[in-house]
């Protein structure tokens, strides 16, 4: 019986020894190099030209489908932001107290920083962000949709008021870690 078990062992080595030369092999004849195909790659990336407008340029994506033989030619469209997108920013905050911006789901000590930084103290002021100022704002801070997915807008709007949201309320228990 111990016999039959290493000779399958064995054998099961050997088919996987195979199976990596062969995988190998073929990577090497099908890659996207050696077929001297151009693989389109274009995550956003934000740059800031001298006249202060922010353009959104192409960087890499990852997963590009490549069709075997044909070369592929990527059109993105680069959008460009101006001031004229950007939102009210105060000098400094009001009677010298922020806001606690992390009390908005979504906003950690780091993303309070950048919005501080650039003049935005307040939770009235992001609940006033017009959908133009929202794309500048996460253009600013590289994170796309982010104010559209965790819905800071109506956090903000609702924290201005001087109502709670539940992670407000965690927050102020210091049970949310990422903003103590």
């Amino acid at each position: 019986m111990t016999h039959f078990i290493l000779h399958t062992f064995a054998l099961l080595f050997v088919a996987f020894l195979i199976g990596l030369v062969l995988g190998y092999w073929l990577k090497s004849i099908f890659s996207p190099q050696s077929l001297n195909v151009d693989v389109p790659s274009m995550p956003l990336r934000q740059t800031k030209s001298e006249d202060t407008e922010i353009k959104i340029e192409p960087k890499a994506i990852e997963n590009d489908i490549v069709k075997i033989g044909e070369e592929i030619e990527a059109e993105v469209a680069v959008e460009t932001y101006t001031d004229a997108d950007k939102p009210a920013v105060l000098s400094s905050a009001r009677d010298g107290k922020a806001d606690n911006l992390k009390r908005i789901s979504g906003i950690g000590p780091a993303n309070e920083k950048k919005l501080n930084g650039l003049g935005i103290y307040h939770f009235d002021q992001i609940a006033s962000w017009s959908a133009n100022e929202v794309e500048w704002v996460n253009g600013f801070l590289a994170f796309p949709g982010r104010i559209q997915r965790e819905d800071w807008i109506n956090q903000a709007k609702l924290l201005a008021s001087g109502q709670e949201t539940e992670f407000a309320k965690r927050v102020d228990k210091g049970e949310v870690e990422s903003s103590l």
